[in-house]
């Protein structure tokens, strides 16, 4: 009797962990989303506000196969900026956490990572 309760209790726990995780991967699923989403709504904001602006690019947790988590931001890089202070302000409004970043003070090695895995929402 005592080996039916402990594999009963076991499966209970392992049921709950399985709903736990998958209510996990479905908030990182719709954080990801979110994220994408506000990526594409500040792409014409910072157009506006820097029309110097060549290429913007994303690149991160956002991006598929890649690590999400919780408290993941949104990175962008922007190349060509000549106004890059007033593209700083409209990151600053936006409800997400925001990393803007220009292309032009990366290191080689970030450029190259930038280069291989970013994804480019404006220019080519």
């Amino acid at each position: 009797m005592a080996d039916s309760l402990d594999s009963g209790f076991i499966e209970a726990i392992a049921a709950a962990e399985n709903r736990r995780n998958a209510a996990h991967r479905r908030d990182l699923a719709r954080r990801r989303g979110a994220l994408a989403d506000e990526a594409r709504r500040l792409v014409p904001l910072l157009l506006a506000r820097d029309p110097g602006i060549t290429r913007i690019r994303l690149f991160g947790s956002v991006l598929p196969r890649r690590r999400m988590r919780a408290d993941s931001d949104l990175d962008l890089v922007v190349e060509g900026s000549t106004r890059f202070s007033e593209c700083l302000r409209v990151v600053e409004e936006s409800p997400w956490p925001v990393d803007l970043i220009e292309w032009e003070t990366l290191s080689e090695s970030f450029r190259t990572i930038v280069d291989r895995d970013g994804q480019v929402l404006y220019g080519s």
